[in-house]
């Protein structure tokens, strides 16, 4: 019976890393990938520091280089998505392994589950004229994101979420999102600790999201 287990488990991950390829595919001309040059990285916290100073999250005297970073970004990964030039959509993983907790572990102070097998995913960002009420930029973000973190071997993610409207969108597209603990002040707003359980939400995200090709 662990065989058989592993065995849907195991398609199941395919089933998912099929259907982020096609949500992918749907997209063109938008472009989703890495930030690859320092060019790109900066774009990214220029972007981060405009978000938090319109929301009211920190005071442009207090990022005087209008950058928006912390002691994760010099060994964070950055998922970006740009509309010809144009930076419209960014996230950051961290990957255990650094030697620090990761941002979620260490602004709840939780030890998250598998340890070590986890992928911090955060400062998810879409720009007002990408963000419809179907949140296809969003999904495409969060379908590269899944992708990068299948590539290096891994497929738990946590995050920390504001509000638990942002817990309910990401029911309503399918995910399953559990909250890890109690909220807390974290970039700028009261948010929770959560953990995306894929293989549960497998069934609802391809129903969501996909085609027949790749419902389970």
């Amino acid at each position: 019976m662990h065989g058989l287990a592993s065995d849907q488990t195991a398609l199941t991950l395919v089933r998912v890393d099929q259907l982020a390829t096609e949500i992918l595919a749907r997209m063109v001309p938008l472009r989703f990938a890495l930030a690859r040059s320092a060019e790109e990285r900066i774009a990214v916290l220029r972007l981060r520091y405009q978000v938090v100073t319109e929301r009211g999250w920190s005071r442009p005297e207090d990022l005087p280089d209008g950058l928006e970073r912390d002691i994760y970004d010099d060994h964070a990964e950055y998922v970006v998505a740009w509309d010809n030039a144009t930076l419209i959509a960014a996230t950051r993983l961290v990957y255990p392994g650094s030697g620090l907790r990761l941002p979620t572990e260490e602004a709840f102070d939780l030890r998250i589950e598998p340890h070590g097998q986890v992928v911090d995913a955060g400062r998810f960002i879409v720009t007002r004229p990408y963000s419809d009420c179907e949140h296809r930029v969003l999904a495409a973000l969060l379908a590269r994101t899944w992708l990068e973190v299948r590539q290096r071997g891994y497929s738990a993610i946590c995050a920390a979420f504001a509000a638990r409207s942002m817990i309910r969108l990401y029911s309503r597209m399918g995910f399953r999102v559990v909250q890890l603990g109690p909220p807390q002040h974290y970039w700028g707003e009261v948010r929770y600790p959560v953990r995306f359980d894929v293989l549960a939400a497998a069934p609802a995200l391809l129903k969501r999201w996909g085609t027949p090709a790749t419902e389970l």
